[in-house]
């Protein structure tokens, strides 16, 4: 980490730091957080994650492929594909979007999510007037 020790960091910036320690294929960790922090007044909060897929059959599963990054940590690999920011206006969103393809993250799929339902259900929070930057590197 840039400044303080992992004690004194805040959750954000421990955030951060995974990003910044993941690589693989076209994902470049230091690229991607760099940016993120030269561009920090636009976002509320960013991190990475690897989503799972819910099994059709038994809903009580865990979600497949969930558990990659728990599978892989003893190896002290952070196995995550999906950059998700939470901005306050879709006009944010939009620029982190822009921002991406200019300083050349080389993602797959850049989203900007400004479905107020789907978002207010995914955060938990209602009302929400939120926006997220999903992206994602296969």
């Amino acid at each position: 980490m840039n400044d303080p020790s992992l004690s004194e960091a805040t959750v954000q910036q421990v955030q951060l730091e995974l990003i910044r320690r993941s690589s693989f294929n076209c994902f470049d960790g230091d690229l991607v957080a760099d940016s993120l922090t030269r561009h920090r007044d636009l976002w509320l909060a960013a991190y990475m994650d690897r989503f799972g897929l819910a099994h059709k059959k038994h809903r009580d599963w865990f979600a497949s492929g969930s558990l990659i990054k728990l599978r892989d940590l003893p190896g002290g690999r952070w196995n995550v594909d999906t950059l998700v920011v939470l901005t306050e206006t879709t006009d944010q969103a939009q620029q982190l979007a822009h921002i991406a393809e200019q300083e050349n993250w080389q993602a797959d799929d850049v989203t900007v999510q400004d479905n107020t339902d789907e978002l207010a259900f995914a955060l938990g929070m209602w009302p929400t007037d939120h926006k997220v930057l999903s992206v994602w590197w296969d």
